[in-house]
């Protein structure tokens, strides 16, 4: 499944606005010189339909064209605000805290199944 790969910086900046979630969103990685943070696009996908916010879905499927997707994750998470980062979150940790067989591979539709359970819980 294809990730956007989102530097330290950018993250510092999603986070002032929204908060320590932006933390959750993805799995932190760093060599001890770059830190970034990995966002599967099937996360992002999920979230968008579990938000429903008009134009959402068809905003993150551009995602996949974008010549620069880190511009367009930020300027979409700019637009459609804390519910995403959210959605984001609860897709995340849904989709890793499921067993390996039961991980959906390419299917965004199960993976806002098991967000929205999460979330309602």
């Amino acid at each position: 499944m294809k990730t956007l790969v989102i530097p330290e910086d950018d993250l510092k900046r999603l986070e002032r606005r929204f908060g320590p979630d932006v933390r959750r969103m993805g799995p932190w990685n760093s060599d001890g010189v770059f830190g970034y943070t990995s966002i599967s696009l099937g996360a992002v996908e999920s979230a968008a339909e579990a938000v429903g916010a008009p134009g959402l879905p068809e905003a993150v499927s551009r995602l996949q064209e974008a010549r620069e997707p880190v511009a367009a994750f930020m300027e979409l998470v700019e637009a459609f605000g804390p519910d995403l980062v959210v959605k984001i979150k609860a897709a995340y940790s849904a989709i890793s805290l499921a067993p390996p067989s039961a991980r959906p591979a390419a299917s965004s539709k199960l993976a806002a199944r098991q967000v929205g359970a999460a979330t309602a819980a």
